[in-house]
């Protein structure tokens, strides 16, 4: 379609460049051959007359002014688009094949998979879902509406964009079920003197019990939650988990849960979407679908 002498589809490839600096990685996004992306940016090059992307140092693509201009703009259109045509759709997910993505971390993955996914198959069995690691700086693509849903806690969310509760959870301690160390209970002395199994991600964890004085000597660190629990199995460490995923990974790793001899704030995991996606029926069916199956596991 054409408008003005320009092709709108055009807009969706433009969007992509702008986004991701890259023929390469646009080409990726939108699901098309690098060469038809080069061509693309070719005919915008010629109808805006200007080169948009500009290479640097040899690799690394810079916005040109009037690109950096034109970004913002042409997310909003697209945002609008998006907006008109799912509101304006009825959504049944018996017959519905829509791909949502979520970020989450592993720890909400997990559980998602635990507790969603099984559901899911029966009631939507054409919906797909596909689900990104959660990233400090990549979290941002909530607020161009590049995710569907982020799933985060309380702290990760942005403000500025509707979000709701999903779950609160426990902090519990895990050790391998034949740890000879350890007995039915652990104080909080005992706890400070074991090997401790950290992620990058429990800072949380990490602050809190700087606060409280408690020290812990970390002997393996990994990069995610769920690694931390197989890490466990056949050691006398120690690690310090969400109960929800403790439970899932306690019998097949052979690990047993304690209760805390300190009184960890709770972890408070919310949904959040985009404000132009407020309407969005399938985005509203999937939200109150999350919570309801998360709600009773």
């Amino acid at each position: 379609m054409r408008f003005h002498q320009f092709d709108l589809n055009l807009l969706v490839y433009l969007d992509a460049l702008l986004t991701e600096r890259s023929v390469s990685k646009a080409a990726l996004r939108v699901h098309i051959t690098q060469p038809s992306m080069s061509e693309a940016l070719s005919r915008l090059r010629d109808y805006f007359a200007d080169d948009l992307l500009v290479s640097v140092e040899g690799r690394r693509m810079v916005l040109t002014p009037a690109a950096q201009a034109m970004a913002a703009p042409i997310r909003s259109i697209l945002l609008q688009v998006r907006a008109v045509s799912t509101t304006t759709k009825d959504f049944d997910p018996e017959t519905s094949d829509r791909r949502f993505s979520i970020m989450s971390s592993d720890y909400v993955a997990e559980v998602l998979l635990k507790t969603v996914l099984p559901g899911l198959r029966q009631c939507a069995p054409g919906v797909q879902l596909q689900i990104h690691r959660l990233d400090m700086e990549d979290r941002r693509q909530i607020l161009r509406a590049e995710l569907d849903l982020l799933i985060a806690p309380e702290i990760v969310v942005f403000n500025q964009l509707p979000s709701e509760p999903l779950w609160k959870d426990s902090q519990v301690w895990l050790v391998w079920q034949q740890n000879q160390l350890v007995g039915e209970t652990l104080s909080l002395e005992q706890y400070g003197e074991m090997g401790h199994v950290c992620t990058g991600m429990d800072y949380h964890i990490a602050e809190f019990l700087n606060l409280s004085g408690v020290a812990r000597r970390a002997e393996l660190t990994v990069p995610d939650i769920c690694m931390a629990a197989r890490a466990i199995e056949g050691t006398n460490l120690i690690a310090t988990m969400p109960r929800r995923l403790a439970e899932i990974y306690a019998k097949p790793y052979a690990l047993r849960l304690l209760e805390p001899a300190l009184d960890f704030p709770p972890l408070c995991e919310r949904v959040q979407w985009h404000t132009r996606q407020e309407n969005d029926p399938g985005l509203i069916w999937l939200r109150n679908y999350i919570k309801a199956a998360t709600a009773s596991a």
